[in-house]
């Protein structure tokens, strides 16, 4: 039996190997845009583009896809997965959900290949990374896993933001902090909620334009 402090830690570690170093998920766009030039930007951004989508769409579908995966409901999960697709309108940001929740899907299986994970790996082998995280963290409380799954989307923003502009990593800390700090009190509400969807079309703008830039640095 894992402890389930210690295997939180582990998967939320820079270390895991989920493949999200890849990805700044429209952030490159952006920054080529002049829309985020900054640290002031980077934290604006996050603060009102990233935290918003997280609170009022993905942390109540992280939610619905935690309470499937405790419940130890295969086929929910896979409905659930299929789901996702038609809330993601850009085609890259859905590919690199699916790239990085296979990477992690792969790596859970050889880690804790238990019945629902190696089913789950059987019939949806490129998963959302939304619901592998939920796979991941089941045996978590909701809230607690909520937050982890928060803190992979808000830092995956601040790690790649030091690839693209001139912004160190005591900068990065800061940023975070307070981001995470403005998101950690809003988490247990957020994971009651109903899924409504959230539109944001900056991040979709970016991510459209991303996918025919002549030059990249990441995959999205």
């Amino acid at each position: 039996m894992k402890d389930g402090l210690m295997w939180l830690l582990q998967a939320n570690d820079t270390g895991y190997p989920s493949g999200g170093y890849a990805h700044s998920y429209g952030l490159e766009e952006l920054v080529r845009a002049g829309v985020v030039r900054d640290g002031e930007g980077l934290e604006r951004f996050l603060s009102k583009q990233v935290v918003p989508g997280l609170l009022r769409f993905e942390l109540p579908f992280f939610a619905r896809a935690h309470g499937a995966a405790a419940a130890g409901d295969a086929g929910a999960l896979v409905e659930l997965d299929g789901e996702l697709d038609g809330w993601r309108i850009a085609a890259e940001l859905r590919d690199a959900s699916r790239r990085v929740g296979s990477q992690r899907l792969e790596l859970l299986w050889r880690l804790d290949g238990g019945e629902l994970v190696t089913g789950h790996r059987r019939s949806c082998p490129r998963s959302h990374h939304l619901v592998v995280t939920a796979l991941e963290l089941r045996e978590l409380a909701v809230g607690v896993a909520g937050r982890a799954f928060a803190y992979q989307a808000v830092v995956a923003g601040t790690a790649a933001a030091m690839k693209l502009m001139r912004i160190g990593q005591t900068a990065c800390q800061g940023i975070l902090y307070r981001v995470l700090g403005e998101l950690g009190g809003e988490v247990d509400a957020a994971v009651l909620r109903e899924v409504d969807g959230f539109f944001n079309p900056l991040l979709e703008i970016a991510a459209l334009r991303h996918a025919f830039a002549n030059e990249r640095l990441f995959i999205s």
